[in-house]
């Protein structure tokens, strides 16, 4: 593959992702203690429309619970939390994720990812980790803790600089069915994410029904503003 043909194929691949995203708008976070657990989550997510997760990578169930997944239940958007050290892109792109976040901004977890082709974004919190993710050409950032920053208003007043250039953002850290819809109103938001559609504590106890109606109550808000 030539420089063209790569850049090409880059461009494919990340506007995919966007797609995916754009279209699930709700991403959840989930992190598994039993692998066991994973394909029943992820199923139950689909069932209440949820197409897209940020699975953090804490615990020994977060790399095989990847490949579950992307084989059992090819329907949903993987996307892998937590990548804060070398070589865990590569890993998780092995695996069978479709892209990944990060809690902060380094660039050498971004550089790695893109040498991957890697749809990735990374975590920013101040404007100049967001000047430091453009350099590097990232167009989808997330913004976290969303909440505990300043929330909606503080994106908004952070991105204007930047308004002109597109970006796009995944909010997470605070962001809960209370809020959902005043985020789901700001275009710049590709998606949100959080943990209380699936809690730890309800994969626990395998209550994937509860789930599943989480689910779909944060879907139909966010489409109810997209839609509209």
């Amino acid at each position: 593959m030539n420089q063209k043909e790569w850049q090409e194929s880059k461009k494919v691949l990340s506007e995919t992702y966007k797609l995916k995203l754009s279209q699930a708008g709700i991403l959840a976070v989930l992190e598994l203690d039993l692998e066991e657990y994973a394909v029943p989550v992820a199923k139950a997510l689909v069932r209440g429309g949820v197409t897209a997760i940020e699975l953090a990578l804490r615990t020994k169930a977060a790399e095989p619970s990847i490949e579950l997944i992307a084989r059992e239940v090819p329907e949903m958007c993987i996307g892998i939390g937590t990548i804060i050290f070398p070589g865990q892109t590569k890993r998780v792109q092995s695996l069978g994720a479709h892209f990944g976040v990060s809690p902060g901004f380094n660039p050498r977890i971004v550089q790695e990812a893109i040498a991957a082709c890697f749809p990735f974004a990374p975590g920013i919190a101040t404007p100049s980790e967001l000047g430091g993710a453009l350099e590097l050409g990232c167009d989808v950032l997330k913004l976290f803790p969303a909440e505990g920053l300043g929330g909606l208003n503080y994106l908004k007043q952070m991105n204007a600089p930047y308004r002109y250039l597109g970006l796009t953002y995944i909010p997470l850290g605070g962001v809960s069915e209370t809020n959902l819809k005043d985020y789901a109103e700001m275009p710049e938001i590709l998606a949100i994410g959080g943990t209380w559609i699936a809690k730890r504590e309800l994969i626990k106890e395998q209550n994937w029904d509860e789930i599943s109606r989480r689910a779909e109550k944060a879907s139909a808000i966010w489409h109810s503003i997209r839609r509209s």
